[in-house]
């Protein structure tokens, strides 16, 4: 007699938004269906099956594995979460008795929903295949077969097999889950406005030139630099939106008419940093199971072949590093991301007129990006970093993407009582945050039906959704320790009984309905407020 598990989640991805929340935790539901059947022989006939059920486990678990030629293979266990689906001292007895002879065995299915901590970074995998972040679903059951307990039939092959038998026996089951991880959740709109930087520029890493003519610190220093980055940029898109506003603020007249801006320059850059164990800042944010449960204490559900080449020792490589890195540019291959200015452009001329507050010079632009660089692969990266492709910005214990806009501005100085011209370049960044979206779904329309359908004209049902496709995520119910969220921000609407009419609504009704908001500050107030901001540009050689 047999018995078998199988995991029927309600979807095979689960998906988290925003950023990554240890305090919050997400719902993954399903079944696991247990089948019991009676094996056919030809030497005797079908017998009913009779089994107990002494326990029914199921953990989902998460783990993060890296190759690099630099550190080798390292393998670490994000989360293990389990929870006992049937538990009984006494156990559950299952029998398919009545139906022996049919040729599907009898199942029943056991409810499950697991709270997943909402801090997972998002399923990858980079460089070799199947190696990455991967999360997947493994259940245990453990049942005794009763008809051998009680005793096979005499002429059963089973007789001479029982006392090499174990009285209990297990059988496992195992689903593959992928965690996707998008910048906002459904209900909230995609349109996000621009982020305002006062930055801190440094001059360009050239070598030190005694003869060459340089821009005095003093006239660097009272100038401000304001960029302007959306929040977030979507990987499947193609441009970024950037705004870079100067000034200067307490530089004398003189000293304005001077200065100009000829060129700035613009570039996208991704690095992708792998490491060989987590950093102290990884484990103070994320509850990373104890080093008990770690490799090679206990090893890893579903380890990577190559693990196995390195746990025999028959792979040493070279000596280990903490973290090895590649950066690399996003710009399509035809964009250079310099851009001359017009000549003779003397942008803070009149700064000094408007003291209190000069006038901002606005340079606005879209900066395309490419799915994929187009520079050669390095051969040192290319085996465990795999093709350069854009990625979405994450944290986590082994591999980390991280984004910047790195832009340069050059000015040109009139150099007092002479025809020459000073020229410095200042860089500065800012980091950029890439995400995914969730894609929109198309409107479900309906199909009328015919009045009178013929032959030639049949009728197409319209799909309907999944079920429970649009259900909220956990951490938006309930709280980490398990209390209902009440949002008492919303007031409650007023009781109206049925038989009464609902009245006009007037100014009283209408106050309770609607929740009070404080708009935040627009772009031109912070522009108006930036004279009080502490950080200035700087210039340092």
């Amino acid at each position: 007699m047999s018995m078998s598990i199988s995991i029927h989640p309600v979807s095979t991805s689960l998906e988290m938004y925003g950023e990554p929340d240890a305090n919050s935790a997400y719902s993954l539901s399903g079944v696991v269906t247990i089948s019991v059947s009676s094996p056919y022989s030809l030497f005797e006939r079908r017998r009913t099956a009779k089994l107990l059920l002494q326990s029914l486990s199921l953990t989902f678990e998460g783990q993060s594995e890296i190759f690099t030629h630099a550190s080798g293979y390292t393998g670490l266990r994000l989360c293990s979460v389990t929870k006992e689906l049937v538990a009984s001292s006494e156990g559950i007895e299952f029998t398919n008795e009545g139906h022996e002879d049919d040729n599907e065995p009898c199942q029943w299915d056991v409810l499950f929903n697991l709270p997943i901590p909402g801090w997972l970074p998002a399923s990858t995998t980079m460089g070799m295949d199947e190696i990455g972040i991967s999360y997947g679903l493994y259940a245990t059951a453990k049942f005794i077969n009763l008809d051998i307990e009680h005793g096979p039939s005499p002429w059963s092959f089973a007789t001479f097999c029982t006392p090499f038998r174990s009285r209990v026996r297990s059988t496992y089951a195992s689903k593959a889950i992928s965690l996707r991880r998008y910048v906002l959740p459904p209900h909230v709109d995609q349109s996000t406005s621009p982020i305002n930087y006062l930055v801190n520029s440094h001059l360009s890493a050239e070598k030190p030139d005694s003869s060459k003519k340089r821009i005095p610190t003093e006239v660097l220093s009272k100038i401000q630099v304001l960029a302007s980055i959306p929040e977030f940029v979507d990987v499947k898109g193609s441009s970024i939106p950037i705004t870079v506003r100067l000034r200067t603020k307490g530089l004398e007249s003189n000293e304005c008419k001077r200065l100009q801006v000829t060129e700035i320059g613009i570039n996208i850059i991704q690095q992708e940093r792998c490491r060989y164990r987590p950093s102290s800042s990884i484990l103070s944010r994320y509850p990373l199971p104890p080093r008990e449960q770690q490799p090679p204490n206990m090893p890893l559900r579903n380890p990577h072949p190559i693990s196995s080449i390195f746990d025999l020792g028959l792979c040493l490589g070279r000596e280990h590093s903490e973290s090895v890195c590649r950066t690399f540019s996003l710009l399509p291959e035809k964009e250079s991301g310099k851009y001359k200015l017009q000549n003779e452009n003397y942008a803070f001329a009149n700064d000094a007129d408007h003291a209190e507050n000069p006038t901002w010079y606005t340079m606005e632009t879209s900066i395309p990006y490419a799915q994929m660089s187009p520079a050669p692969l390095d051969p040192d990266t290319e085996d465990w970093a795999g093709p350069e492709t854009i990625r979405p910005s994450s944290s986590s214990p082994l591999f980390s993407v991280t984004h910047d806009v790195a832009i340069s501005l050059t000015f040109s100085y009139d150099l007092p009582n002479s025809d020459e011209r000073a020229r410095e370049r200042l860089n500065f960044n800012i980091s950029l945050s890439f995400g995914c979206y969730l894609p929109s779904s198309p409107p479900v329309t309906s199909i009328p039906k015919p009045t009178d359908p013929t032959p030639e004209s049949s009728t197409q049902p319209t799909p309907s959704p999944p079920p429970f496709s649009n259900l909220p995520s956990y951490s938006q119910l309930y709280d980490h320790n398990g209390d209902r969220k009440i949002d008492f921000s919303v007031p409650l609407p007023r009781y109206t009984p049925k038989e009464v009419s609902q009245p006009t609504p007037d100014s009283s009704t209408m106050e309770s309905s609607i929740s009070t908001c404080t708009p935040e500050k627009s772009s031109a107030d912070f522009l108006d407020d930036v004279d009080e901001a502490v950080p200035l540009l700087s210039s340092s050689s």
